[in-house]
């Protein structure tokens, strides 16, 4: 995220909390609080994804993470300053845990890392060395590390950019599929891609894949030596051939060869790797690991490779799990994880999704915790699945949900949120107010809203349209100027704050969250929408930020019983020399909106409220604590940016 959109939502947050107190966020940065743990986290890149997401995710479980200065971090074609970010890390030596994308270390960020000329191979090594100087200054510290292995192509920036895009892929998976594995009948096909392809361009593109696995190598005997206390390799966007599955298989050899299994993951993937290891440090502290069970709506995950992937999705969600701090299990789970996958050929699809809903509700009135994973399309929700759990599911009592991306993304992205919250609840003392669990339910319901309509309103409406209108201006969608960038971030944000508006007010407003667990647990109303921060973080319209704020707020405390009138004389007060104010009559505050006419109510949970879908009593008041703390700590957070 950049400086200037951070200070936007800062500002957002900080005019939310003055809305109910009378306490401002101070203008300078702020020290975290001495009670939360903090985590640094060095993100792939600048991107929501890598800044957003797991800020988002650890807030869920009071933990306050620490990047880098948006200088040292670069911005799009800007790499970030490897050396710097280093000297950085190395200065945060108080902290609780480390995230680190040696992407960013190494090479300046993801976009840079797929280039030769980021750095050597003996530049790289020299950056990456500051995680064993890392090591010896916090010897119990835990440092989660993450790199992805190349994916086939290119990035799409530049002239000739998507030419080269697919060119580049062709000739990869050939290579493999010739040079590796024999198939001697497509050489012809190879020779002619490589003819298509400059020199120059494909030096650079092996350079860069030689030097990243050379570093993926190191990194691997580095887990071995216990430098580094969980490492993730993810697999950006591939193919089941290319030069990509000779080094998976070199690095899977390397791993069981060192015996290094339990703290090294490979899996499909690379943007959600941040707000997994998130979850993964947040277990960790807590002591807590979920048991999750797994359910698809159509083809097992067993049977079924998704878009941009090489190995099966049941694989990379059990992968995926480990590396958050859970395991998978077949009986008696923490967690659901439900997964919508494809229909099996010759299925009714109508049929699949209606009884995929129906079991999501059945689990939600039973009390499971549920999260939704809608794996199904790349880069967007299935409209026809969003429309059913619309109609049929309390969204604002899921544990998490993500459509976003690739498969592995929204899994890593879906995970890692529900694991923290989860955690969250399950570790909270026993003598924890509901006013001090507060903010981590309101950074959770503002997330949770994000999620549904980042993945579904932004991917398959706001989008395509902002595509169609900066294509019939003739402009490059990937690649916008200053000036266009403006236009279409008015665009963005004219058409995505109304429908968060309006997915607040239909599935958010007046429905009941978790607070405190338990029997005798407590929840919240979900009240306005305070604000929401649309921006584009590059200029290009892949991405936006979508940053929505929800107020919270307890249920009124029981009045004292009356006291019952008697013929018995009673004392009077002591008398006393000090003057006894006047009582006073508090202004009423404005009522919280009650549930949406028709729309289901939430499940008993034995294991979270006593009633999740009894009405509360009205509130009395707005509880102010929970936009001051949320607002206050966000800011905070943000800050840490700066």
């Amino acid at each position: 995220m950049t400086h200037r959109t951070t200070s936007r939502a800062l500002a957002a947050l900080a005019t939310a909390a003055l809305v109910t107190t009378a306490l401002a966020v101070p203008a300078g940065a702020a020290p975290v609080p001495d009670d939360e743990a903090t985590l640094v986290v060095v993100p792939l890149d600048d991107r929501p994804a890598n800044v957003y997401f797991p800020q988002m995710t650890a807030a869920t479980a009071d933990v306050a993470t620490l990047f880098p200065p948006d200088e040292l971090i670069g911005t799009f074609t800007t790499p970030g300053d490897g050396d710097a970010v280093g000297q950085w890390l190395l200065e945060q030596d108080d902290a609780d845990g480390y995230v680190v994308s040696v992407s960013m270390l190494a090479y300046g960020g993801l976009i840079a890392s797929r280039t030769g000329v980021a750095a050597t191979a003996e530049e790289a090594r020299e950056r990456v060395s500051v995680l064993r100087e890392l090591r010896e200054q916090n010897p119990g510290t835990p440092i989660f590390v993450y790199d992805t292995i190349q994916r086939l192509a290119l990035s799409a920036l530049g002239e000739n950019a998507e030419l080269y895009y697919t060119l580049i892929q062709q000739w990869a998976i050939l290579t493999d599929r010739v040079e590796n594995l024999g198939h001697e009948e497509l050489r012809a096909d190879l020779e002619a891609i490589r003819a298509q392809i400059p020199d120059d361009v494909l030096a650079d593109y092996v350079a860069a894949r030689e030097r990243n696995h050379q570093i993926n190598r190191l990194l691997v005997e580095w887990a071995a030596e216990g430098v580094v206390d969980h490492l993730v390799l993810a697999q950006d966007d591939a193919a089941p051939h290319g030069l990509h599955r000779a080094e998976r298989e070199e690095l899977r050899a390397l791993v069981a060869e060192l015996g290094v299994q339990d703290v090294v993951q490979i899996f499909p993937g690379a943007d959600e790797v941040d707000a997994t290891l998130v979850s993964r440090f947040v277990q960790q502290r807590n002591g807590t690991s979920p048991t999750v069970a797994v359910e698809y709506s159509g083809i097992p995950g067993a049977d079924w490779v998704a878009p941009f992937e090489d190995t099966t999705y049941e694989e990379n969600i059990e992968r995926h799990v480990v590396a958050a701090g859970g395991t998978v299990v077949t009986r008696d789970p923490d967690i659901r994880l439900m997964v919508n996958t494809p229909t099996a050929e010759g299925g009714d699809r109508a049929a699949d999704l209606d009884a995929f809903v129906a079991r999501v509700a059945e689990l939600q009135a039973a009390g499971e915790d549920v999260i939704v994973l809608d794996a199904l399309e790349v880069n967007r929700a299935e409209r026809a699945l969003t429309d059913r759990l619309e109609e049929s599911v309390e969204l604002a009592s899921l544990l998490a949900y993500s459509a976003w991306n690739t498969a592995g993304n929204a899994l890593g992205v879906a995970t890692g949120h529900g694991f923290a919250r989860w955690s969250y609840l399950e570790s909270l003392p026993a003598d924890v107010t509901a006013e001090e669990a507060l903010e981590q339910a309101q950074v959770h319901v503002s997330y949770l809203l994000h999620r549904f309509v980042l993945d579904d309103r932004w991917k398959n409406d706001v989008q395509p349209a902002a595509y169609a209108a900066a294509q019939a201006d003739g402009w490059n969608v990937f690649g916008l100027t200053d000036e266009q960038a403006v236009v279409m971030e008015a665009f963005v944000a004219e058409r995505l704050v109304p429908l968060t508006e309006e997915f607040h007010a239909t599935h958010f407003a007046g429905r009941d969250v978790v607070v405190l667990p338990g029997v005798d647990g407590v929840s919240a109303t979900i009240g306005d929408l305070v604000s929401t921060h649309v921006a584009l973080p590059w200029p290009r319209l892949f991405e936006t930020e979508l940053e929505p704020v929800v107020a919270l707020a307890l249920p009124a405390p029981a009045d004292p019983p009356a006291e019952v009138p008697t013929d018995e004389p009673t004392a009077g007060p002591e008398p006393t020399e000090e003057p006894t104010e006047a009582p006073t009559t508090a202004e009423p505050a404005p009522a919280e909106p009650g549930p949406t006419a028709g729309a289901p109510a939430s499940g008993a949970g034995p294991d979270r409220l006593p009633a999740t879908g009894a009405a509360l009593a009205p509130a009395a008041g707005v509880v102010g604590v929970l936009l001051l703390a949320g607002a206050v700590l966000l800011a905070v957070r943000r800050r840490a940016l700066a």
